[in-house]
């Protein structure tokens, strides 16, 4: 492990020296901004006591018009150097950064960073290789963190539980054809910019196009020590099926495994199948998404029940005047053991109708 982490600092050293070397020649490029609103509305058939949806990702409240995210970003396109900054508010990051729905006066390493949610320097090299430095989303998971990149309004149980959110470090891709890429991670950690070991995590990322409507990738990330063991790695399969211009299908398999603390190996694992059709005279879709996850060593959700949590989810969508995105959603929660609060204590599934609106800029 010192031997490769002694290899890819000289790696990284090198290649900023070049990156470095020459960035007043090249023609400076413009400065792009943007940014969106992301507000929702939630009802929970349950009436859960607490008034917070179980089992969720940014979509927390029950009966109460929310601000998911607000998300401001700077660009500037590397040529041969660039960087990306997004600046985001609301509940969404203080949950990706403190695992609550407020850091307040939560003591975090994380808290500081909070409002940052990618911050990197970009150098593009010859031949279409890239390295990035800095802080960024996480290479794995099939969703994102922005609604308006995903099929559906809430998040898959595999974004939630199975994956980070966002690492600390540097990232470089190579394009070996129009048919394979290659990316390469070397990351402090999992949801930290502050390193708190003396290990680092690794990441690899393969993506393959046999045909154009259907590429596929290959995704790992490891080792990482967690509260219940060490050496955490998570392996990904996500393959995209572009049946037509209106038509698209997607499946996404993760699958972890980690040495426990209390001894021997523990794992989970799980499978997405997405759907999506969009209309052919009006600016709707429709997007259907199904999930079924098995914790048999408690690693996911942390409920001591090693619980298998399915979902299926059915989202209508209709863009209104090209910046604004609606999105109306139905979603169906279930489990083998009794997890989700409900008015008297917990039960085995919940029902949740979300209306969501984003309005872009």
């Amino acid at each position: 492990m010192i031997k490769i982490s002694r290899w890819v600092l000289a790696v990284v050293t090198v290649v900023t020296i070049a990156a470095w070397a020459g960035p007043l020649l090249a023609e400076d490029a413009p400065l792009q901004t943007n940014g969106f609103v992301d507000v929702y509305y939630s009802h929970n058939t349950n009436n859960p006591k607490s008034r917070l949806n179980g089992f969720a990702n940014f979509d927390f409240h029950h009966k109460t018009f929310s601000l998911n995210l607000a998300e401001l970003q700077f660009k500037k396109t590397a040529a041969p150097v660039g960087f990306r900054v997004d600046l985001d508010f609301g509940e969404t990051t203080d949950w990706v950064h403190c695992a609550r729905l407020s850091c307040g006066k939560v003591v975090s390493d994380e808290e500081p960073y909070k409002n940052v949610q990618q911050a990197y320097l970009t150098w593009a090299g010859p031949s279409g290789f890239t390295m990035d430095a800095g802080k960024f989303v996480t290479h794995m998971g099939a969703e994102v963190i922005e609604t308006k990149d995903n099929w559906n309004y809430t998040r898959g149980l595999l974004f939630a539980f199975a994956i980070p959110y966002y690492h600390a470090g540097v990232r470089f891709n190579y394009p070996v054809s129009d048919k394979v890429f290659l990316n390469g991670y070397v990351y402090n950690g999992w949801n930290n910019v502050v390193e708190t070991n003396s290990k680092k995590t690794y990441g690899v990322q393969i993506g393959l196009t046999p045909v154009k409507q259907f590429p596929i990738l290959l995704s790992w990330l490891g080792p990482e020590d967690t509260a219940t063991g060490k050496d955490r790695h998570v392996y990904e399969v996500i393959a995209t099926l572009l049946a037509s211009d209106r038509v698209s299908l997607m499946l996404d398999y993760n699958h972890g495994r980690e040495d426990l603390a209390t001894g021997g190996t523990g794992t989970y694992k799980g499978f997405a199948l997405y759907g999506r059709v969009v209309s052919a005279s009006r600016p709707c879709a429709l997007a259907v998404r199904y999930e079924r996850t098995d914790d048999d060593d408690n690693l996911m959700y942390g409920t001591l029940t090693s619980p298998k949590v399915s979902e299926v989810t059915v989202t209508g969508e209709h863009v209104v005047a090209k910046n604004l995105l609606a999105r109306l959603e139905f979603r169906h929660d279930t489990s083998d053991k009794d997890i989700f609060e409900d008015r008297n204590g917990v039960t085995d599934s919940q029902n949740r109708i979300v209306a969501g609106l984003v309005y872009s800029f």
